[in-house]
């Protein structure tokens, strides 16, 4: 299984790619690499998202990749058979967590309250994937380093490179990024500014 955790705390991004067609999905990959981003998770929240994460894997079989917004086992399976080695969701999913746990897959599972994110941590996440992060703000991750000091918290939703410092500085052991990281019109993608995003981003995850 892959060191999620240890990939997270080393690398602090994770890239989340969502309603990215699949015929561009390995050159996006291939810009965020090159800027320095190594964790992958790809969104089946639309049509694009399995044919995407096949075209990834069968483009890079050694990267680390997920899937995300994955909330029925059913999905999870579709997921694992597409080449994903971790598994995202968007919420608290007990079923979706026991898949992971049976299959041997990473992950990070969704939750917003002490509550929920105490169930993740305990279903095997191997960090907490805090979501709407960005309505809460770093110093909810702040205040929860209060109680849980030693839970691995991953921020995710509204993050870029305005608040990710903020975020880190709060104690979250990363952060997932996706909108910064898939803005662009597919018809024609502009492929250097999004790797300028990713090399922002990737340098304020290092200071």
């Amino acid at each position: 299984m892959t060191d999620l955790l240890g990939e997270l705390r080393r690398t602090r991004i994770l890239a989340i790619l969502r309603g990215v067609p699949a015929r561009h999905a390995p050159d996006l990959v291939r810009a965020l690499q090159g800027a320095g981003i190594e964790l992958f998770e790809v969104a089946l929240s639309d049509s694009h998202g399995l044919p995407a994460l096949r075209a990834i894997r069968a483009a890079f079989p050694a990267l680390t990749l997920g899937a995300g917004t994955v909330v029925t086992p059913a999905l999870a399976r579709q997921a694992q058979e597409a080449g994903a080695a971790f598994l995202v969701t968007p919420h608290l999913a007990p079923d979706v967590n026991a898949f992971a746990r049976a299959q041997g897959l990473g992950l990070l599972a969704g939750a917003l309250t002490p509550t929920e994110i105490v169930a993740a941590h305990a279903q095997g996440s191997a960090a907490v994937k805090v979501f709407p992060a960005g309505s809460l703000g770093p110093d909810y991750f702040r205040q929860l380093r209060g109680p849980y000091p030693h839970l691995p918290l991953l921020a995710v939703g509204g993050v870029d490179a305005s608040n990710l410092g903020a975020y880190l500085q709060a104690g979250a052991v990363g952060a997932g990024i996706g909108g910064a990281l898939t803005r662009t019109d597919w018809s024609r993608p502009d492929w250097s500014a999004l790797a300028h995003t990713a090399q922002e981003l990737v340098a304020r995850a290092r200071h």
